[in-house]
């Protein structure tokens, strides 16, 4: 077994994984009420505050693999 390290996709996973806040009141919003994948590479959550009621919505772009497109 072979550890692997990629410092340059922890860092995007840590911008994932953070606690998202409401931009309105500032609460933590624990998880999308709803999320989708667009065509191309884009997955949305759309949020809504449970202190304030303010809806949002975020993306995350899909990053592409090198090492699988050249397989």
């Amino acid at each position: 077994m072979q550890l692997h390290s990629h410092p340059d996709k922890l860092s995007s996973l840590r911008a994932f994984a953070a606690p998202l806040r409401c931009p309105h009141c500032g609460d933590v919003m624990v998880a999308p009420f709803m999320s989708e994948f667009v065509v191309g590479g884009e997955i949305r959550h759309h949020w809504e505050c449970d202190a304030c009621g303010t809806s949002s919505c975020t993306s995350i772009e899909l990053a592409v693999d090198d090492e699988a497109d050249a397989a």
